[in-house]
Parts: structure tokens; sequence; C-alpha cells
């Protein structure tokens, strides 16, 4: 392992599980199975005591409040559809059935109701009215408040999975309810009785206006039709489309079409013409075949003709430049301007011709036009009038149809109702039964009382201890330790009581009580914090305790026997100069020349290191009583001794006093590679336990984790069982 003791200020230690990291968010704090086995005696002795609680509950209830019920049930029916029905619907749904029996239920429960019901003769002479709404001295029935207590006490269950609903109502005298039930019943039905026969009443006189409005108008509608044919001729239904002022205005239709298109060719044809002869555009190559073939124009076409034979026989006889040549050539070119002006003459006049032979027919065609879109006209204004009509007439037929629809619908209603009134299974709600007198108490109920009972004292029982298990801010077992940040659990060292196998003495347990639990339990931590310190190189650990009496030289004792075990060589140093007694724990006399007279300069670091005989362990003791100044430990000498010893063995532990009641423990943990933290289970709070952790995560050297010592009732749960495990392993191998 290193010398060196590299370490972060403020350093917060290994990361927890996340078992750990959720508890510390706010998890439970309580393990609920551990505190049950705690109190099982108690819990046993409430069960007890809540069941003679519910008896005596139970008999007091049925001498002094005692009460009967009973029921008046009722059925929910899904009614007639159609008057004619021969049956009601097969089934209603559960929805639709709690729907009705609780409109039925509000019905019940209306005071007009109520105070029929509290009007009957029966209900008066009844012990509930004479002992409670009758007034003694003037015998005056007190209505109001009668029907208040019955709001109050009335209830209208509905039965699941039924088309039943009832009325419940309970009393102390058993004679009494079934005659107020039954009151309360008929008045219901008298009601509905009544609002059935107002709902047809009221729907037939509706529906009987109606029908004689739907009379009236029909009448009106028939002396309008009659007056309305008379008015306009109206001789024919055929459909005005198919009529002869139809047909004939198709055929002008087609007629003006023909024009139109004829007159745009003609138009056409005008515009050309007029262009050519403004000179817009070119004559085409008929005009100027059509000009040629004009009288004139072939003679002279012919005397050209003549002329250029001649002119070829010239040439023929004569040089170019001869006076002959050049006059037949004169007389040619004269001849052809002639005919091409002549040509362009012609040409002017065929188009003129042309353009006043157009102009004439497009005015006529114009006038052919304009005459047929006039009949056209006319043709269509007798369509409207005649489709006007038509669709005037067919609409007053459809209305007099549906009036004569509406007539015969309004009849078929009046007589549905009327047969409607006339049958008993038309209502929704059926009376099954009244209500019997009660036989048997509905309250108290034994198998009702007695398990309240016990369940309430149970209950206040458990709640006590849990409130003082919330209350209790001490350190119990490792679920307390796990919610404070930073506590890295170790190991839990059990109690020696709680050891099976019975050991007497823990303070060297690893090596003299080697099958115990306890020795065990030391081990296991030892393996978690041995693995720690030789991952990080730390070859110095303080064992360090918050309050006198937690254990810590016990752990040391124990640590160092486990690592001697493994094979190192331990050191084991005494600085609790206030109570020490580690050197005796090893058979040593705690006053031997040791660690104060290092510190004071009196003695050698090796000098005062004395070898446990049949172990790689050596101690050193606080030192004589005179040298044991506490100020050393912050002196270099310290550090010097502390080389020197982490120089000569594997491992140095160092005891210190408790940081409670000394600040010991918080300069040796700077002085120090590694701390370990020492709580006793159900004597330290978790907010000192906080605290202690923040300081030595202060402290140069790193908090590797906590050791749990002695908890009470590890008992619980897992603990106990891992406890037998070993122990029941132990035996085997020992057997064996």
């Amino acid at each position: 392992m290193s010398n060196q003791a590299p370490r972060n200020p403020g350093n917060q230690g290994p990361a927890r599980s996340g078992t750990q990291r959720s508890q510390a968010k706010g998890g439970p704090t309580i393990d609920p199975m551990r505190v049950l086995r705690q109190h099982v005696l108690g819990i046993m002795v409430s069960i007890t005591l809540g069941g003679i609680i519910g008896v005596v509950t139970y008999f007091a209830l049925r001498y002094t409040y005692p009460l009967y019920s009973t029921d008046v049930m009722f059925e929910v029916r899904p009614g007639l559809v159609e008057s004619t029905d021969i049956g009601t619907s097969e089934s209603m749904s559960e929805k639709d059935v709690s729907r009705v029996a609780n409109t039925q239920a509000i019905l019940i429960k209306g005071r007009d109701v109520l105070s029929d019901a509290v009007a009957n003769p029966g209900v008066r002479e009844t012990g509930w009215m004479q002992e409670w709404f009758i007034d003694p001295q003037t015998g005056t029935l007190l209505e109001a408040q009668a029907v208040d207590d019955l709001i109050e006490s009335l209830s209208t269950p509905v039965i699941r999975n039924t088309n039943l609903f009832s009325i419940r109502w309970s009393w102390h005298n058993a004679q009494d309810v079934p005659i107020i039930l039954n009151a309360i019943a008929q008045a219901y039905l008298r009601k509905i009785e009544k609002l059935d026969n107002m709902q047809f009443s009221d729907n037939e006189k509706l529906f009987q206006d109606q029908l004689r409005g739907t009379r009236l108008a029909l009448g009106d509608l028939n002396e309008e039709i009659q007056g309305f044919i008379l008015t306009h001729g109206i001789t024919t239904l055929d459909d005005p489309r198919y009529s002869q002022p139809a047909v004939e205005s198709l055929r002008l239709t087609e007629a003006v079409t023909t024009a139109s298109a004829e007159l745009t060719s003609i138009q056409t044809q005008y515009m050309q013409t007029a262009a050519k002869l403004e000179g817009t555009i070119e004559p085409t190559h008929e005009d100027v075949l059509e000009a040629e073939y004009d009288v004139t124009m072939q003679r002279q076409l012919q005397t050209l003709e003549m002329l250029k034979s001649e002119e070829r026989s010239v040439q023929e006889q004569f040089n170019p430049n001869t006076p002959q040549v050049r006059g037949i050539e004169r007389q040619v070119r004269a001849t052809e301007l002639q005919i091409e002006s002549k040509r362009q003459e012609v040409i002017r006049r065929n188009l003129n011709a042309r353009l006043k032979t157009l102009g004439d027919t497009r005015a006529q065609l114009q006038d052919v036009i304009e005459n047929l879109e006039m009949e056209i006209e006319a043709k269509d204004t007798m369509l409207r009038d005649l489709a006007s009509s038509s669709s005037i007439y067919d609409s007053m037929v459809e209305q007099r149809t549906q009036l004569e629809s509406q007539r015969n619908d309004d009849l078929q209603l009046l007589n549905s109702i009327k047969l409607m009134k006339l049958r008993a299974d038309a209502g929704r709600v059926r009376l099954v039964n009244f209500a019997l007198t009660p036989r048997e108490l509905s309250f108290p109920l034994p198998e009702i009382i007695i398990p309240a009972g016990i369940v309430l004292t149970l209950g206040c029982y458990i709640g006590i201890i849990f409130l003082r298990e919330m209350m209790n801010q001490k350190i119990r077992g490792a679920a307390d330790l796990a919610i404070i940040s930073g506590a890295t659990i170790i190991g839990s060292i059990p109690e020696v009581d709680e050891d099976p196998t019975d050991i007497e003495d823990a303070e060297r347990a690893v090596s003299s009580e080697q099958q115990s639990i306890i020795a065990e339990s030391y081990r296991q931590a030892w393996t978690s914090l041995s693995r720690s310190l030789q991952q990080k190189g730390f070859s110095s650990l303080l064992v360090a305790s918050g309050m006198p009496g937690s254990g810590a030289t016990t752990v040391v004792t124990n640590f160092a026997d486990a690592a001697s075990g493994a094979g190192l060589s331990v050191a084991v140093v005494d600085a609790n100069f206030r109570r020490p007694r580690l050197a005796s724990i090893y058979g040593i006399e705690d006053d031997t020349p040791g660690l104060g007279d290092v510190l004071n300069g009196a003695r050698e670091a090796l000098g005062v290191v004395q070898q446990v005989e049949g172990t790689s362990i050596s101690v050193v003791s606080a030192g004589t009583p005179g040298n044991r100044i506490y100020d050393r430990f912050s002196d270099r000498s310290f550090d010097e001794f502390m080389a020197t010893l982490r120089g000569s063995y594997s491992l140095v532990i160092i005891d210190t006093a408790p940081a409670i009641a000394a600040g010991d423990a918080f300069i040796l943990a700077d002085r120090v590679d590694a701390t370990c933290m020492v709580i006793q289970a159900n004597r330290e709070e978790r907010g000192l336990v906080s605290r202690l952790i923040n300081q030595f995560n202060a402290a140069r050297s790193e908090l590797l984790g906590v050791v749990l010592n002695r908890p009470r009732r590890t008992a619980g749960g897992y603990f106990k069982k891992n406890y037998e495990l070993m122990a029941a392993y132990t035996s085997e191998e020992s057997d064996d």
C-alpha cells in the first residue's frame, strides 16, 4: 500500500447504491414489518381488546338503539314503444335502469309524496309519529318535521344486475316500519298515476289541436287549387319541356345557330376583302387567276405572247446590242407593264363587286337572325309562364299531400294515446311487493360491530406505534442510515444476545469466537472496507465514533484480527488519551509507554510497539498518563510517527475518543488516509450522524463508510435470516 494519502477537501465519499439514493430522496424510512414484529404482543392484546369492545358495543347498541328495516320493491320496465306492441321490450341496460330508478327516487322523496303518506291515518297511529311528531299538548301533527325526518332517513337502493329498486326505512319498532313504507309507496303510486294521466291528457289535447289545424289548412288549400286551375287554365299535367312551344323554340334556336354561323363566315370574308382593297393584305392567287380570265386581259396576254415570240426570233438573228433587239425588248417590257396595270385594275374591280355582294348578304342574315330571336323570346315567355303555373300547381298538390299525411298521422297518434292510456303495462315502474314486518334486527349486527371494534382498536394501536416510530429520530437500523446523505453502510454488527451461537465477549470475536455470527459480521464488514482501502491505496485508517460507548474500540480490534487473518501486518494505535483501553484488550497495560511518549519525544516510534503473541498485530498504547497531551496530534511529530508505522506495517488502525466528547477525531482525520465511523443503533440521532458525516467529509482523509453497531431486532427480516443461515451453516460445518 502507498504511504501517500492524497485527499481533496470536502470529498463526499463513495457513491451510494441506487436503493440508498432513492431512499435519500424521500423513500420510506420505516420498515413496517420490523415495526410490526417488534410489537407482536401488543398487536395480539389490541386484537383481543378490540374483540371485547366489539362484543360490549354490540349488546349495548342492541339494548339502546335497535333498528328494524324492510323494503317496498319496485321494478323498472322498458315500457311500450308502440301502443300496439304485444309486450314490452325484452331488456334494459344497467345504466338505463339506474337512471330511471334515480329519477323515481327523487319523486319518492318529494315533499308532496311524503306529506301525503304522513297524512295517512294508519301512519298517524304509529309509535314513530306519536312519539316524535304529535304535539302532546295540542295533538297537532308536526307534518314538516316528519317529512324532513323521512327525507333524511329514507334510502332508495338500486339492486345491481336487476331491474329492481326499493324504498328502505329503519326504525326501532318493527310494527311501524311496514305501515310507513306502504303508505309512502301508495302515495308515490298515486302521484305516478296522476302524472301519467296529466301527461296523456296534455298530449291528447295537443294532438287534437294539431289535427284541427291540419284539417282547416287542408280545406283552404283544396279551394286555392281549384281557383288556380280556373284562373290559369291549366288543362294538362304534361311536363312543359315537351310542349308545342318548347318544340318550336328548339327549332328556332337551331335556325339562329345556323344563320349565326353563316353570318360569321360572311363577316370574315367581308373583312378580308376590305383589307385587300385597302392594301393591308395582298390579293390571293385565286384573285389573280380570276382577273386574268377577263376578256381584255386575255387579248393583252395574247399580244404579249406574240411579242415574246418575235423577240426570240430577233435575238436569234441579231446581236444583243443591235437596234432591232433593243426595240423588240422595249415593246415586250411596255406590254408587260400594261398587262400588270390592267391586272391590278381588274382585281380591284372584282374585289369591289365581291365586297358589295358580301355586304348585302350580311345585312340579310342579320335581319333573319333578329327576326328569329324575336320569335324565340316570344316562345320563351310562353314557356316561362307555363312552367311557373305548373310549378305553383305542383307545389300546391305536394303541400296537399303532406297535409293529408299529417292528418293521418295525427289521427293515428290520438288513437295510440287512447289505447296507451287503457293499457296497464304502459308505465315504466311497477310495484313488485309491499313491505312486510321485519323479524330480525338490521342494526346492530355482530358480524359488523365486533370486527369493527377489532379493526378500530388495532388501527389505533398500529397508528400510535407508527407515529412513535416516525417521531423517533434515532438510528435504529440500516434503513435509517441509508437516508442520510453520504452514509455508505460498510456493515451491521448485531447485539451479543442476538447471536444464536451464545457468544460471551465481542471484543475479539474474530479471533476467539470464529464460528459466531458477530465474528462473521465483522469479517464481512472488513472485506468491504479493505476492498476500498486497496483500491485507493490507503494504508492508515481512523476508526471514530460519535457518542461514548458506541463500540469503536471493539470494531478496531476485530478489524485488526480480520486484517491479520488475511495476512496483513497490522499496527493498532490507541489515540484515545482520555479513556484508553485498546492495549488492555490485547493483555497489555494501558499505562505502558506508547503514543503519548513518542509525541512528547520521550521514546522512539518503534520502541513503543508491542507484538501480540501468535498474530501479526502490533499494539501502540496511549502512553504514560503524564505524556498524553492532546495538542500533540497536530504536531509534526505525529506525522513522523505515522510515516514510521506506514513504512513498517501494511495497515495502521487508529482508535480515538468519541467525536462528540472530544475534537481529537477531527484532528486525526486530517492526519490519516481514510476514516470509518461507528454508530451505535438506538442511541444516536440522524441529525447528529449527518452532522458528523459532513464534518468528516470536510477533513483531509476520505470517509469510507459507517459501521452500524448493535442494532436491536435486526431480528427482523433480512439480517435475522442471514444470521440464522450463518449459524446453521457453521453448525453443520462443525459437525462435519
